[in-house]
């Protein structure tokens, strides 16, 4: 069973409200990325980096190697940055901390990375560098290897069979990839030559589709076989067609969210809501949190705010977000970060405003905005926040099996047509067991996943159909209603 840390709002509690509404919104160089680099025990468990100040210096002697550290034995990964299959951005996420649950969770083809393992230098003669990893591990969950064989037998090795190489589940998604590209410069060509409500409308739901479609899985390292062309589409999907630091997202979202997804004290998208939305019942009540379920969809539209100010500050003055140190970072890095943001900042407001006026776009620029954070938002939100998705309300069994964890803290909705509008983010369930695939598989992971659920007796939370967004909408209205409810009047 893994220990309760110190809640990140504790450290939080001198921030200002616009702080929090902008992180309520959103759900360093060489010095900090080697085996030299400071290492907060509370990191990524809730601790937060932002505040971290203090540096050791026996990790100051050695600043050229990168080490991180897998099932309690520390590896030097140095070398392998450049020849790793999922490139060295995805595998910066594993430097300077416990990666165990990232390495395992992230691969679905084992018996491969079992062999480069044994291959990587083994870091022996250096005092503990990071604190074993408290929660549970993907591999020794039963179900979870239960549910990656089957999908190994029955959607990979048919694949493998047909395209006569080692099917690894990253590409595939060359159609959803085209589609979501030609949207976005449509709308875009539309957007600066004739800004409007209407084409900033368009140009959101553009952003939106790159979000999902595009940035998500490529970050993920699933879009593409090669990890140049998901570095690329990553980079661009994200930093510029949406304004949002893809480097920023990496740790936020693959570090944070995905190891410990619901983790009151682990999990970003939880704790950094708080204390504007209230999105699990240990946390304390306020009487503004009565209103909740009325003002949280007004909060989503201040996503893309959230973004740019957020990103720079946690890039260039922590190096760190809420609860996860940016251990890995590079100058490379940081510079597509710059690039990105001048790339993105031209053609949606420097170009229309230098060929229209500010008069004549400030409307459409903010509607685009808005518009694409909105449904963002909406659509993320849904996966989580359903009553009985939270740990607290686990068994004993559930607590402490990773599999388990991730499908009892998920929800799924819709079909094959909402996964390719949705990147597979409709199938959440499916996603948060295998992360780094591509999201065209998702749909043939449902039912292999639903029938082990089955014998198992574990729960599925599914809305399937055309309009599984209803039902799953009003659910997450129902839970944010629940939590807007005074505790000490409903015991």
């Amino acid at each position: 069973m893994h220990k309760k840390v110190a809640h990140p709002n504790e450290i939080h509690n001198t921030t200002t409200i616009l702080w929090h509404i902008l992180q309520a919104c959103k759900g360093g160089d060489d010095v900090i990325a080697h085996s030299c680099s400071p290492h907060n025990p509370e990191m990524g468990k809730g601790g937060n980096a932002s505040m971290v100040k203090n540096r050791s210096p026996a990790r100051e002697a050695n600043r050229c190697r990168k080490v991180t550290q897998i099932r309690g034995q520390v590896y030097d990964i140095t070398d392998f940055a450049e020849s790793h299959p999922g490139g060295a951005q995805l595998l910066a996420l594993a430097v300077g901390r416990d990666a165990t649950i990232l390495f395992e969770s992230h691969h679905i083809r084992t018996e491969i990375v079992d062999r480069v393992l044994k291959t990587l230098p083994k870091v022996d003669d250096i005092d503990k560098l990071f604190p074993d990893e408290e929660f549970p591990a993907p591999l020794d969950s039963p179900v979870y290897r239960k549910i990656q064989q089957r999908v190994r037998d029955e959607i990979l090795a048919p694949l493998e069979r047909t395209k006569g190489r080692a099917a690894t589940g990253r590409g595939g998604c060359l159609l959803d990839m085209a589609a979501v590209v030609a949207f976005f410069f449509t709308s875009l060509s539309l957007y600066i030559a004739c800004p409007s409500i209407m084409t900033g409308i368009i140009l959101g739901l553009a952003g939106y589709w790159s979000g999902t479609g595009l940035q998500h899985t490529a970050n993920h390292g699933g879009l593409c076989r090669s990890s140049y062309w998901n570095q690329f589409w990553g980079w661009f999907g994200s930093d510029v067609v949406i304004g949002k630091s893809s480097l920023e997202w990496r740790y936020h979202h693959t570090v944070s969210h995905h190891s410990y997804c619901n983790d009151i004290n682990r999990d970003q998208d939880v704790y950094t809501s708080f204390p504007l939305i209230r999105l699990d019942e240990t946390q304390p009540w306020s009487w503004y949190h009565t209103f909740q379920p009325i003002y949280t969809p007004f909060i989503w539209p201040l996503l893309y705010l959230a973004a740019q100010i957020g990103d720079f500050v946690n890039i260039f003055i922590y190096k760190a977000s809420p609860g996860v140190e940016y251990t890995g970072i590079t100058p490379i890095e940081v510079a597509l970060y710059v690039f990105g943001k001048i790339f993105h900042v031209s053609i949606t407001l420097a170009i229309p405003v230098y060929l229209h006026g500010w008069a004549k776009i400030w409307a459409p620029f903010v509607v685009y905005s808005c518009f694409g954070s909105f449904v963002l938002c909406w659509f993320f939100i849904v996966s989580h926040n359903l009553d009985g998705l939270r740990p607290h309300q686990f068994s004993h069994t559930t607590r402490n099996d990773w599999g388990r964890w991730q499908i009892e803290t998920s929800a799924s909705w819709g079909n094959v047509f909402w996964s390719f509008l949705s990147g597979g983010l409709n199938y959440q369930i499916e996603h948060h067991l295998f992360p780094g695939v591509a999201h065209n598989l998702y749909p043939l992971m449902q039912p292999i996943i639903k029938q082990e659920c089955v014998n198992e007796g574990i729960q599925y939370n599914g809305f399937d159909g055309y309009f599984g967004i209803v039902p799953i909408t009003f659910k997450m209205f129902c839970f944010l209603k629940k939590m807007s409810l005074n505790p000490s009047k409903t015991k």
